[in-house]
């Protein structure tokens, strides 16, 4: 981790405009290509929500800005950010899981596995996360969705959120909906389309073996 001179960042000015702003946060939904994942990952059995989810966590680990967190008037930029997402458990409702991210598969989704059990067995929500390396996602497999937003505690809260939905076969076309809510202060619509266009990519890059 280390921390940002902001007198001498070169989105200074896009910092303090939006640390003024009482609602400081931007949200994009978009689909992305899915197809060779669905139909070529996908049949061997490997899990879509644990490949989807190290996708998205390698993406989002390769853009420095989505890495970024507010504290206080710091900013800080973290080395690696890590996968902190819900889980069903009994009654329809959800819980909290974390998974320590690694850019190696086999290990990712190991640790993902293992989480994800243990986290289905709690039996009510509590907070988990008293720190700022995470990254916040939850997946929504009921609906193709074209828009969704998430809460936050206040202005000040900069972690990213992120969801993604059912994944829905179109045109012969496998198409995933995939959202992403972010403080405007550190980051823009330009580090949200990378983050949506790597994700596609690791999914059609074929990282899963």
């Amino acid at each position: 981790m280390k921390e940002i001179d902001i007198r001498q960042w070169d989105r200074r000015g896009s910092y303090e405009l939006f640390r003024k702003t009482a609602n400081p946060h931007f949200s994009i939904t978009a689909d992305i290509d899915a197809t060779r994942f669905m139909e070529e990952v996908k049949p061997t059995g490997i899990s879509v929500f644990n490949g989807v989810l190290f996708a998205i966590m390698t993406a989002v680990n390769s853009i420095p800005e989505m890495r970024l967190r507010l504290r206080g008037d710091a900013v800080v930029e973290h080395e690696v950010t890590h996968p902190s997402f819900t889980v069903p458990i009994k009654g329809n409702q959800f819980a909290f899981c974390q998974v320590r991210f690694t850019d190696d598969w086999t290990r990712f989704n190991a640790l993902c596995t293992a989480e994800i059990a243990a986290g289905k067995a709690q039996t009510v929500l509590t907070q988990t996360t008293k720190t700022d390396e995470w990254t916040y996602l939850s997946c929504a497999p009921w609906t193709h969705f074209t828009g969704l937003t998430h809460p936050t505690n206040g202005p000040d809260d900069c972690i990213p959120r992120i969801a993604w939905g059912r994944i829905s076969k179109i045109n012969d076309r496998w198409s995933l909906p995939l959202n992403l809510q972010a403080h405007h202060a550190l980051m823009d619509g330009y580090h949200a389309s990378l983050f949506l266009q790597r994700t596609e990519e690791t999914l059609k890059s074929h990282p899963f073996s």
